[in-house]
C-alpha cells in the first residue's frame, strides 16, 4: 500500500517537471517586438508587398509572427476581402513560387515552376501598411520587399538577438524608373474581386497602392450560367479614384469554349445567355459604349483550347487587344500571325487575380500624357498607345510615333526607329532587345556589357506597308513587349502578302476543327456554324486580295 507522504512527493515532482518545462517553453517561445518602416526615397512611408522568413525558408506573418500554413485560397477573393485601416493590417498571403495545386486553389497551374514575378524569389507575398510590427524570436531573419516593377526590391536579413526588448527596422525604396514622369501608367487589365461595399473597394485601392498599379480594371465574371464578383455598378459615376489610383469595373463575359472575352471602360453589363456564343453581338452592343474596349483574354497560352473561338471572331474587326502577357509567359507568335494578316490588335496584360498571385504582377502600360485620369489611360489603350511588361521598360519611337501610331509613309523612304530598353539588375539585366516587322527579325542586339539601357537607332527602309514592334528579354524571364507602329504606303493593308497565305491556311485549319466539333453536338448550333462560315469567307477574300485576285 502506497503512503499518503509517498503520493504527496510524487506529486510534487510532476508539478516541479511541468513548471521547469513550462518554464523552458517561454523561453523558446520569447519573442522580440520589430518595428518595420518601409519608405520611398522620399522618406515617406509607402505601403508595400513583403515576406518574412526564417534561416530554414518558414514564412511568418505580422503581427504575431505565425508560422504560415497554407497560403490564401482563390475562394476568399469571391466572398471579397475587407481593409481594415490599422497599420498591423496583412492583405492575403499570395503563393508567388512552386507548382499550383490541382484544383488551382493557390494560383494558376499555368506558371508552371515559372515564379509569378520574376524577380521574387520567395513563397509567398503579403500586403502590409508599410509602417507594421511582427513579434519574432532571437535568430536570423530575412525580408523581401517589393513595391511594384518602377522600384528596387529589397531582400536583406536582420538579427534579433536575447533578451532585447524592441527592434526598430527601417528599409527605403528606390525608384529605379520613373514612367509616369514620360506619361507612361501602369495598369492591370484583369482584377476579379467584388466592389459592392465600400471595404472592398478601399482593400481594392489599398493593394494597388502596395503595387504602385495606376489602373484596375476590376472584372464581373460570367459563364452561360451564373455571375461573380458583383460590381458596386457600370460607368463613370460608378468609379473610385483616390489620386492617381483609379478602380473601374469591367467584364469577363462572355466565357465559354470559343475563349473569354473582355469588356473594358463599359457604362452596362453586356450579357445574354440565350445568344451566349455569338461573340459579334457582345463586340456590337459593347462597341456602341463610347470608349468602350474589347479583348480577348488569356491569349498568352499558345496554342491553348482557350483561344478556340479566336480565329473565328477575330474576322470582326471588333477585336481592340489581346492578353499577351500574363502568369509569367508571354506569345508573340500568334500576335505576329494575327498582325501579318492585318489586324491592328494592342498588346495588353492582366493578372487575372486570384488565380494571378499579385495585383499587377503583369502590367499594360499606357500613354496617358502628363496627367493622369482613366480616361486618358483608356484612350491610350483604345489608340495602341502600350507597351506590357513583367519588369523592364520598352520605349519605341518610329518618326518620333510611339506604338499604336499610323504613318504615311513612301515607298523607298526610310523610318528613323528608337528604341530604348530599360531595366536594373535587382528586376532583370537585359539578355538582348529585337525590333521585329512583317518580314520578322529586324534587328536584335544582345547585351554582353549587362548594361541597365540598351538602345537601337537606326533608319529602317520602306518598301511597304508594315507593322513594327519590339521585345526586350532580361535573364531571369522578365520581358516587355510593345504595341506596332503602323506604316502605311500607298494606302495598302499592314500585312504580309508573303507569310499571309500559310497564316490562313492555318486560321482555315483551326476553324474547320471547331466546325466538325460543332456538328458533332446535339442539338447542332447553326448559329455558330454561320458564323464559322463567314469567317470561312473571310479568309478566303483576304488569301484572293494578297495574291492579287
Amino acid at each position: 500500500m502506497i503512503s499518503k507522504r509517498k503520493i504527496l512527493f510524487v506529486s510534487w515532482i510532476f508539478i516541479l517537471a511541468f513548471a521547469a518545462t513550462a518554464m523552458g517553453q517561454q523561453g523558446i517561445n520569447k519573442t522580440i517586438r520589430v518595428k518595420i518602416r518601409i519608405m520611398d526615397d522620399h522618406h515617406r512611408i509607402i505601403p508595400a508587398m513583403v515576406c518574412i522568413t526564417d534561416d530554414d525558408g518558414i514564412v511568418r506573418v505580422p503581427p504575431d509572427g505565425r508560422i504560415l500554413d497554407t497560403p490564401s485560397a482563390t475562394k476568399s477573393f469571391y466572398h471579397g476581402i475587407e481593409y481594415k485601416k490599422k497599420k498591423n493590417w496583412v492583405g492575403p498571403v499570395r503563393k508567388t513560387n512552386g507548382l499550383a495545386n490541382e484544383n488551382e486553389e493557390n494560383r494558376s497551374t499555368r506558371y508552371g515552376l515559372l515564379p509569378s514575378i520574376p524577380y521574387w524569389r520567395d513563397p509567398v507575398t503579403y500586403q502590409t501598411s508599410g509602417d507594421f510590427t511582427i513579434d519574432l524570436p532571437e535568430g536570423k531573419w530575412h525580408i523581401s520587399i517589393e513595391h511594384g516593377n518602377e522600384y528596387i526590391p529589397l531582400s536583406e536579413e536582420f538579427v534579433l538577438v536575447k533578451d532585447a526588448k524592441e527592434k526598430v527596422q527601417t528599409f527605403i525604396l528606390k525608384r529605379w524608373i520613373n514612367l509616369p514622369e514620360m506619361g507612361w501608367y501602369s495598369g492591370d487589365v484583369h482584377v476579379h474581386h467584388p466592389t459592392n461595399k465600400p471595404q472592398f473597394r478601399e482593400y481594392l485601392l489599398e493593394y494597388a497602392r502596395s503595387e504602385d498599379v495606376h489602373l484596375v480594371n476590376v472584372l464581373m465574371m460570367g459563364d452561360h450560367l451564373v455571375t461573380e464578383f458583383k460590381q458596386h455598378g457600370f460607368g463613370e459615376k460608378f468609379r473610385t479614384c483616390k489620386g492617381d489610383i483609379c478602380l473601374v469595373s469591367g467584364q469577363e463575359d462572355p466565357r465559354s469554349t470559343f475563349g473569354h472575352i473582355i469588356g473594358l471602360n463599359i457604362n452596362q453589363l453586356t450579357r445574354d445567355t440565350s445568344t451566349y456564343n455569338y461573340y459579334d453581338i457582345v463586340f456590337k452592343k459593347l462597341h456602341e459604349e463610347p470608349g468602350a474596349i474589347v479583348g480577348f483574354a488569356h491569349f498568352a497560352f499558345n496554342g491553348s483550347k482557350i483561344q478556340r473561338g479566336l480565329p473565328i471572331y477575330v474576322t470582326t474587326g471588333d477585336v481592340d487587344f489581346v492578353e499577351l502577357l500574363q502568369f509569367s509567359r508571354i506569345n508573340p507568335l500568334d500576335y505576329y500571325d494575327y498582325l501579318n494578316l492585318g489586324f491592328k490588335i494592342t498588346a495588353a496584360a492582366g493578372s487575372d487575380i486570384p488565380w494571378g498571385s499579385t495585383l499587377g504582377e503583369v502590367r499594360t502600360f499606357a500613354y496617358a500624357g502628363k496627367e493622369f485620369s482613366a480616361d486618358n489611360w483608356f484612350k491610350g489603350v483604345k489608340s495602341g498607345h502600350t507597351f506590357v511588361s513583367n519588369g523592364p521598360a520598352l520605349l519605341l519611337e518610329v518618326d518620333g510615333k510611339i506604338p499604336g501610331s499610323e504613318i504615311i509613309k513612301a515607298a523607298g523612304s526610310g523610318a528613323a526607329v528608337n528604341l530604348k530598353a530599360i531595366s536594373h539588375p535587382a528586376i532583370g539585366i537585359i539578355n538582348k532587345v529585337a525590333i521585329y516587322n512583317n518580314d520578322g527579325l529586324v534587328i536584335e542586339k544582345t547585351n554582353e556589357e549587362k548594361r541597365d539601357t540598351v538602345e537601337i537607332n537606326l533608319v529602317h527602309p520602306v518598301r511597304k506597308s508594315e507593322w513594327i514592334a519590339a521585345i526586350v528579354y532580361c535573364d531571369n524571364g522578365a520581358v516587355a513587349h510593345t504595341s506596332p507602329v503602323y506604316m502605311i504606303v500607298d494606302g495598302k493593308p499592314t500585312w504580309s502578302a508573303e507569310k499571309g497565305p500559310a497564316i490562313i491556311e492555318k486560321q482555315l485549319a483551326l476553324i474547320k476543327k471547331v466546325e466538325e466539333e460543332e456538328k458533332a453536338q446535339t442539338p447542332t448550333d447553326f448559329g455558330i456554324l454561320d458564323r464559322i462560315e463567314k469567317a470561312r469567307q473571310f479568309y478566303k477574300n483576304m488569301f484572293s486580295a494578297m495574291n492579287g485576285n
